[in-house]
């Protein structure tokens, strides 16, 4: 172990300059012991870890194979390195998950069209690993799952679940579609199928548009059915993860 007592530390630069890592960064950096406790259960590269004195005995408890250098500090310097008061004194450097390959889509997934906040991308990865969806779609409109506060907020899920991106969502939705996929986009539409009055077949993505103006209209127009959810007229909208949740819960228990 090594102890850090220059917040300028050139041994931690990495956790300063990766705080907000864009979708073609090589490294990301983890925080949180959940996060930690799924991490150590995959193969991913550590490449540091910097922590307080008191998180060793967490490390050594649920790391099998530590080869990474550790680095401690105080609470004060973690404090500002983390950039937020409250933490549990636990970062690490990691090699990026990489992305699949289109190939290598299967079974049900949920398509990201344009969502933008990283609460709200960690939470539909966190409501995916909970209904047993393993593979998610992003456009590259859509924040990535792989910054620090994606991750953080999917409670490490995102370790668990394949994440494929592409620059022409409307063309793969198209070829999802002619090898068997149904594409189901959710809407307050005029067109739109209660959600609860909705049999999934197998194979199907599911898009879950932005935050602000839902999905996109050439999405809507490719899409088999268009799904809604049955709230009080009073309201106009649920939150993005929170209306994924809900047909994540319907379709989990419809197939």
């Amino acid at each position: 172990m090594n102890e850090i007592v220059d917040i300028n530390d050139s041994e931690i630069k990495e956790f300063i300059s990766l705080k907000q890592s864009s979708l073609d960064e090589k490294y990301v950096v983890v925080e949180s012991k959940n996060v930690f406790k799924k991490l150590f259960n995959t193969n991913t590269k550590i490449h540091k870890v910097f922590t307080t004195v008191e998180n060793i005995e967490f490390i050594n408890e649920h790391c099998s194979n530590i080869d990474f250098p550790i680095f401690t500090a105080s609470n004060e310097i973690m404090k500002k390195i983390v950039g937020h008061k409250i933490h549990q004194g636990m970062m690490a450097v990691i090699d990026r998950p990489e992305f699949i390959s289109f190939d290598e889509i299967n079974g049900n997934v949920i398509v990201l069209n344009g969502l933008t906040s990283p609460e709200n991308v960690g939470s539909i990865v966190r409501s995916c690993a909970a209904f047993n969806i393993d593979t998610l779609i992003i456009d590259e409109k859509t924040c990535s799952p792989f910054i620090r506060r994606c991750i953080r907020v999917s409670t490490g899920n995102l370790f668990n679940i394949n994440v494929y991106k592409t620059s022409t969502l409307e063309e793969d939705l198209k070829i999802l579609q002619s090898n068997g996929y149904t594409i189901l986009s959710t809407a307050n539409s005029p067109k739109a199928i209660s959600l609860h009055k909705y049999d999934f077949p197998e194979n199907c993505a599911v898009i879950i548009g932005s935050e602000g103006q839902g999905a996109d209209k050439e999405i809507l127009d490719l899409s088999d059915t268009i799904l809604k959810i049955d709230i009080d007229e009073e309201v106009t909208s649920l939150n993005a993860a929170i209306a994924a949740s809900i047909v994540l819960y319907q379709m989990k228990n419809s197939i």
